[in-house]
């Protein structure tokens, strides 16, 4: 039998996931984080103890099978503590994004029948406003300890429950839940704007942990940082459940703060790091701005270093720079990490290859929440930079209506699909077509079935003459240089023709705007900006067909607003007045 098949012995309940991996690596560190100077850690059997615990304790209050809690808070080792405690005792977790207005989060309670929260302390002011508000939720569990007396601590919470299995007033094999029993509901907060609740099984999360583990070489020695928000699917399966099941370690990062993250990745000897494509660029660029500032003899040296490496690529399939930028990785803090994993967005080709030229190993995967959420990912072995690489086992994917390069709407078919969108049966239905999810991405495929992705579908910019125009692979383009800190890629319609076309909006990177006008010695006006953005969007639109290039710019003071996976809230800009034409 191929060994990358799920076999179905393999295919567990997630409380039985657990149970497993207790049993077989008890004595690991399956999760730890930074306190005080000291790392606090939780073995594997230490975890299995204290979410049976957490989920008794919920039992005796009341919680049923089929219940919904929810979660909110930064990550660390409490979040995944509190969402296996409501696992176990048979809940449905409702996942709830920390960037989240009580209004959000109390039309989110109330929709779903949602009573009980578990918060970290930085959340419970918002979660209080909403239950002044709305009256939701009932009851809130703190994850640490405070002084106020209308919340129960997590730590209380805990030891309750293991006096309650120790007095066997419990028998938490009466909570069996199936796998096709509803695990979690999330609701989406993406780039398009209105949120839909996803309905995802035991069955579609587990799977699709134990089938990326068959693509990807991963396994009990590695060690994992968490970085990305645990709320989102992304991260919740490929940087929580995944390790779980394999008996990997988690380090969950005790700040956004790139100084410390990069502490806690030396520190821990971190071997895999998981990120959406806005965190690698910003790495990229960070470790390029670093070499622009050295002596002139070590620029020299990476420069002859790095037409070498291309050189050799040029000749071979071998990866040089593993050998030749040892020296830089140790100094970035970064020589323990043997790969990183971006998904959440597609990955500019150039952020990849540029990685790749100073010897790390990055590639990319593809998945959308409703798809639990991964579906392809690159195999460890034979990674082709500019795809998201072939499906995982199981899963079925074709192209729908493609057009004369190959490129169609994606569709999704497999064990990882949702059931559908809670109590939403008109949206579940457009999306849901005889067993295949469309994804409303637009993409193609090549003959060793690996998949590339071109763009939203309800993102693609007609022109004048009926070409499809992705603004994704025009944003790639842009975002290469080195004086664009962001972009996005809109159609508007032009005052002077009528017709939608081209249009940027750049954030600069003001800093390296800044460093470069100072060193030249020029006055940086409105006007000299807009010369000179005009000249640098022409020649990085200069690989591209005419009818694909920005023909208007508009230039942003501040960031984008984004979702907490770093994605620019496109729907925000799409129906813009039109600028003047640039």
């Amino acid at each position: 039998m191929d060994e990358k098949i799920v076999k179905p012995e393999e295919l567990v309940t997630v409380p039985e996931m657990v149970k497993r991996s207790a049993e077989r690596f008890g004595d690991n560190i399956a999760m730890q984080m930074r306190r005080e100077g000291v790392f606090e850690k939780i073995l594997y059997r230490e975890l299995y103890g204290k979410v049976r615990a957490g989920a008794a304790a919920l039992m005796s209050m009341g919680f049923k099978k089929g219940d919904k809690a929810a979660i909110i808070g930064e990550n660390r080792p409490e979040w995944p503590i509190s969402y296996l405690s409501i696992v176990f005792a048979g809940g449905i977790v409702v996942p709830l994004d920390s960037q989240l207005k009580y209004k959000e989060i109390g039309h989110i309670l109330s929709i779903s029948g949602t009573k009980l929260v578990f918060a970290s302390p930085k959340h419970i002011p918002v979660i209080n406003e909403c239950r002044e508000n709305t009256g939701l939720p009932e009851t809130v569990v703190c994850m640490e300890q405070t002084d106020s007396k209308d919340l129960f601590m997590l730590d209380d919470f805990i030891r309750k429950g293991q006096e309650l299995i120790a007095e066997s007033t419990y028998d938490l094999d009466e909570r069996k839940v199936n796998l096709d029993d509803i695990f979690a509901l999330i609701f989406t907060s993406g780039t398009t704007g209105k949120s839909k609740g996803v309905m995802l099984t035991h069955r579609n999360i587990v799977y699709d942990a134990i089938a990326v583990s068959k693509v990807i070489a991963v396994d009990e020695t590695d060690r994992l940082i968490s970085v990305l928000p645990l709320h989102h699917t992304f991260e919740a399966t490929a940087g929580f459940f995944l390790p779980l099941y394999i008996g990997a370690t988690i380090t969950y990062a005790r700040s956004l703060k790139s100084k410390e993250i990069i502490e806690d990745i030396k520190d821990t000897k971190a071997t895999i790091m998981l990120g959406v494509p806005l965190l690698y660029e910003k790495i990229l660029k960070g470790l390029r701005r670093g070499i622009k500032e050295q002596r002139p003899i070590i620029k020299s040296v990476v420069k002859m270093n790095l037409a070498l490496v291309r050189g050799i690529k040029k000749i071979c399939a071998a990866e040089p720079g593993r050998m030749l930028f040892k020296s830089l990785r140790k100094k970035a803090g970064l020589d323990t990490i043997r790969m990183m994993v971006s998904g959440g967005a597609a990955l500019p080709l150039w952020i990849s290859k540029g990685f790749r030229e100073f010897g790390f190993n990055l590639f990319q995967g593809y998945g959308l929440t409703e798809t639990s959420p991964v579906t392809n990912v690159n195999p460890s072995k034979k990674v082709k930079c500019q795809s998201v690489g072939p499906p995982l086992p199981g899963v079925q994917m074709k192209i729908v209506d493609p057009d004369e390069h190959g490129v169609g709407e994606i569709a999704v078919r497999g064990p990882i699909v949702m059931i559908g969108y809670y109590k939403d049966e008109e949206e579940t239905a457009k999306v849901l077509k005889d067993g295949w999810f469309y994804t409303g991405d637009f993409g193609k495929t090549d003959g060793d079935n690996y998949y590339y992705i071109t763009g939203r579908k309800k993102s693609v910019i007609v022109s004048s003459a009926g070409k499809n125009i992705y603004p994704e692979e025009i944003e790639d383009e842009l975002q290469a240089s080195d004086y664009i800190e962001e972009v996005l890629v809109i159609g508007r319609m032009s005052p002077d023709t009528k017709r939608e076309e081209v249009h940027a909006i750049v954030y600069p990177d003001w800093e390296t705007l800044d460093s470069y006008t100072k060193e030249k010695g020029i006055e940086q006006t409105e006007q000299w900006r807009s010369k000179f953005f005009k000249a640098e969007i022409e020649e990085r639109c200069s690989n591209l067909a005419d009818y694909k290039r920005v023909k208007s710019f508009s230039i942003r003071e501040e960031e984008f607003p984004k979702t907490t996976t770093r994605k620019i809230k496109r729907f925000l800009f799409q129906e813009k007045t039109i600028p003047t034409e640039k």
